[in-house]
């Protein structure tokens, strides 16, 4: 019987590839760029987002304050009026839905009375 010889030498492979592969040093991990890339872009989009939305909160909160400081002062100055038909017209037009015409809806209420 002939000895068997290695298939190292017609193949190319190493007798122990595992000592092999272990023996050989690895490439330092690069951490890939495109995760925080991505997590930077979603971050800056949600503080965009949140800065506009708290801004058109404020922007209406102002209005809101406004219109309800224009009708106490509208009210105040009907109130103030002598005689009880123009201070109960003014309220009436002042409370009146804004699709409505005031003036006939208040005189059509006041001749009900």
């Amino acid at each position: 019987m002939e000895p068997q010889q290695s298939t190292a030498h017609v193949t190319g492979v190493p007798d122990n590839i595992v000592l092999t592969f272990a023996a050989s040093p690895l490439p330092p991990l690069k951490p890939p760029v495109w995760p925080w890339a991505v997590a930077a872009a979603t971050v800056l989009g949600l503080l965009t987002g949140f800065y506009f939305v708290v801004r058109e909160n404020q922007l209406q909160g102002e209005q809101r304050r406004r219109a309800v400081l224009s009708h106490a002062d509208a009210t105040w100055r009907c109130k103030a009026l002598l005689g009880r038909v123009p201070r109960a017209s003014c309220l009436m037009e002042l409370n009146a839905p804004a699709d409505t015409d005031g003036p006939t809806r208040v005189s059509t209420e006041l001749r009900e009375r």
